[in-house]
């Protein structure tokens, strides 16, 4: 049930986000929505669940994202989720501040990883010279506007979590 939610969460948010950043013609500057979920699934779920879910948004948002090869941000979102959820035993995420810090810097570290990927599997990329730059141009205001949303979809998925997992200390079972 906890799956289903966030995976039609994550549906509804990137449905909501594309139409509206593509009016505003802001496309370039988009918070990245996915990647924080994946954060949290990453300090949250178990491996196998966190990784399931992770491809599943990747693939989301893939198909919501122009120009990119399909794979691409499935990949970012599983190595995001791995790395949160390898962090989770020494990281303890609390409050506005550390959603924030974390989405800030699990955003620079994201757009470097497609700067990579985009190098190595994307055939014609930086041939006109405007790939890389376009990414390393892009990273941190990305990031930065990646960073406050990073409270708002940990506290969404918090309180998905709330509606839809049983607590262990319940008398009824």
């Amino acid at each position: 049930m906890r799956a289903l939610a966030i995976i039609l969460a994550g549906f509804f948010l990137l449905a909501l986000e594309s139409p509206l950043l593509h009016e505003l013609n802001v496309q370039q500057y988009a918070p990245d929505i996915v990647l924080v979920m994946a954060i949290y699934i990453g300090l949250t779920s178990s491996f196998g669940v966190g990784l399931l879910l992770a491809v599943t948004l990747g693939l989301l948002k893939d198909g919501f994202a122009f120009g990119t090869p399909i794979g691409m941000y499935a990949e970012i979102t599983v190595v995001a989720t791995m790395v949160a959820y390898r962090l989770s035993r020494r990281l303890v995420v609390r409050g506005p501040v550390g959603a924030m810090l974390v989405s800030l810097v699990f955003s620079i570290g994201a757009s470097l990883l497609e700067l990579v990927l985009s190098l190595v599997f994307v055939r014609n990329f930086g041939s006109n010279g405007g790939g890389a730059g376009l990414i390393l141009g892009s990273m941190i205001p990305q990031a930065l506007v990646t960073a406050p949303f990073g409270i708002v979809v940990f506290w969404l998925l918090d309180r998905l979590d709330a509606l839809t997992t049983r607590n262990s200390d319940s008398v009824f079972m």
